[in-house]
């Protein structure tokens, strides 16, 4: 029997009216400040996302792009003039940055009580000492609900997360302990990865490789949380019948294969992507509850 579909475009959707409804019950529109440094097209993609997003909920985007060429005094500058702007509630540094520019450093200059990413240092010790009070960043606070939506319980559960970024990876598996998952954390080169994801009840995958989770890798009333983003060039055929490229976006887990064996499982793309977004302005709404009105 295929799996169950965790579906993130439905939760989102359903979210919106009442994301809206508490954004229109503050006493002022607050602003989100995107800062964005050049011209790439998976960045541009992912600011115009929150942009749209922003518009059904009632929420004002300040979007402030600059040249590749700009230094990291202007860009901690801009920062700063953000942090002393009442009007602006929330700050997003959209990544990457130049490999010239000190990303930490830039980080760490949004004021915390600002930063809807939830990645500067104090908001990363937050969520690292298990504190179930903590801002999580968007990802990780993505695949809580999507996981809470569908009623899947990580308590007592073995969770296997393939991936250890410090922005989606570390995130989520402290999202799991302080769940009160037991964890297991691998990564691409983990020597038997099969071994560790067949003995999992979830297995949430945030490395970035195409076909990284196969049907080798998985076993019968598990439930996948793909969290990859991998764009690979594949074959159509055009109205001419000839063969041509394009584009498609996948995940780490060999969805078809997969889906077949599994319980339950995230699309990608349609499960987690779209809570990333919604969680981005919770957690800019939980930001201004926090402020007086």
């Amino acid at each position: 029997m295929p799996a169950n579909i965790l579906d993130g475009r439905k939760i989102r959707d359903e979210a919106i009216p009442e994301l809206a409804k508490s954004f229109a019950g503050l006493l002022f529109v607050p602003v989100l400040t995107i800062v964005q440094v050049g011209n790439r097209e998976d960045t541009g993609a992912y600011v115009r996302a929150k942009k749209l997003f922003a518009e059904k909920i009632g929420v004002k985007v300040k979007h402030i792009q600059l040249e590749e060429s700009v230094s990291q005094s202007e860009l901690i500058n801009i920062i700063k003039e953000n942090n002393q702007d009442t009007e602006v509630k929330g700050i997003i540094v959209q990544l990457p940055l130049p490999s010239e520019i000190d990303r930490d450093a830039v980080i760490d200059t949004i004021d915390p009580k600002k930063d809807v990413d939830a990645i500067t240092s104090y908001n990363v010790e937050r969520w690292t000492r298990t504190n179930n009070q903590a801002l999580l960043p968007a990802t990780a606070r993505g695949v809580r609900t999507l996981l809470q939506y569908y009623k899947i319980d990580l308590s007592g559960k073995k969770v296997v997360v393939t991936g250890r970024s410090a922005l989606v990876g570390k995130p989520i598996t402290s999202m799991c302990l302080n769940e009160k998952a037991e964890v297991a954390v691998c990564h691409s080169k983990t020597p038997d990865l099969a071994k560790e994801t067949l003995d999992a009840d979830i297995i949430i995958s945030v490395v970035g490789k195409p076909n990284l989770i196969t049907a080798n890798h998985v076993k019968s009333g598990q439930i996948i949380i793909d969290v990859g983003i991998n764009t690979i060039e594949s074959k159509k055929l055009d109205e001419k019948d000839e063969n041509i490229a394009q584009r498609k976006i996948v995940g780490d887990v060999d969805f078809e294969a997969v889906s077949q064996i599994v319980q339950a499982i995230s699309p990608v793309p349609g499960g987690v992507g779209p809570l990333t977004v919604l969680s981005i302005f919770q957690n800019l709404l939980d930001l201004c509850q926090k402020e007086p009105n």
